[in-house]
């Protein structure tokens, strides 16, 4: 087991950016007006899984994102994906943010490191099922659309888990 000091406080912030760069990958997926939602659903996810998890390490990530100093530090690597243009490579971009941090635990502990991937698997199936997509007027409105399957499929290959079926 890990622990928030086995960690730099620039890897520290990677980590905890983690949830949220798996929302952000889920966004891109494919866009539409309903984020905030999607977002809020991230959120609710975090602490609703933090309170059940034996992970110990899972549950400092989640104290932190709450914390004001953290929010900064998540707005700043935000900062850093401005000017892509191209929603792959935004994509990729995001990927590289989440695998990393991964790496990151995983290097300090393969069970933590496991534990975390899947944490953030299902943290990223929470925001795709945070809203509803297509339709009209609610009418043939479906919880993931196809390119958010598409993208939880991805991202459970890049982290190297399973996505729910």
């Amino acid at each position: 087991m890990s622990s928030k000091s086995d960690y730099t406080s620039e890897e520290w912030a990677e980590v905890v950016a983690g949830p949220y760069f798996a929302a952000l990958y889920i966004v891109v997926a494919d866009p539409n007006f309903a984020y905030f939602k999607e977002i809020a659903a991230m959120t609710r996810a975090v602490m609703d899984s933090a309170s059940k998890m034996a992970n110990d390490l899972i549950k400092a990530v989640a104290v932190d994102l709450t914390s004001k100093g953290t929010q900064e530090e998540i707005r700043q690597q935000f900062e850093s994906l401005k000017g892509h243009k191209d929603p792959d490579a935004l994509k990729g971009t995001i990927v590289e943010k989440i695998t990393g941090a991964a790496d990151l635990v995983t290097t300090n502990s393969a069970d933590d490191g496991q534990e975390y991937r899947k944490w953030i698997l299902y943290l990223a199936e929470a925001t795709a099922e945070g809203s509803r997509e297509g339709g009209f007027l609610g009418i043939g409105a479906v919880r993931v659309s196809d390119k958010e399957k598409q993208g939880l499929d991805d991202l459970a290959g890049a982290l190297g888990v399973s996505a729910a079926p």
